[in-house]
C-alpha cells in the first residue's frame, strides 16, 4: 500500500489514517473511501468534511497520506457541508 496513490491497491487501509496537504499541513483524518474520493474529517464536535478526490493523493508514506494539493487548495475546493 506504500507509494503513490496509482500503486495503493488497498484502499480501505487508508481509514483512521491522517491525510496532509502538500504544504504538510493536517487536514484530518480519514472516514471513509468512495469510488473516486476519500471522505476526511476535522474536528471533533462539529467537524469540517472535505471530499477529496482520489488523483490528489501524492503517496502514502509511513501510514500518512500526503496530498499534492496546497492547504488553501483543499480548504477552498474540497470542503462541503
Amino acid at each position: 500500500m506504500e507509494g503513490n496513490s496509482k500503486e495503493i491497491t488497498d484502499w480501505e487501509g487508508l481509514i483512521n489514517k491522517p491525510c496532509y496537504t502538500s504544504d504538510r499541513k493536517e487536514v484530518g483524518i480519514i472516514l471513509s473511501v468512495e469510488p473516486e474520493e476519500i471522505v476526511v474529517l476535522r474536528g471533533p464536535v462539529t467537524p469540517d468534511k472535505y471530499l477529496i478526490p482520489k488523483s490528489s493523493i501524492d503517496n502514502f508514506d509511513s501510514g500518512i497520506v500526503y496530498l499534492n494539493e496546497s492547504s488553501d487548495f483543499v480548504e477552498n475546493n474540497y470542503k462541503f457541508e
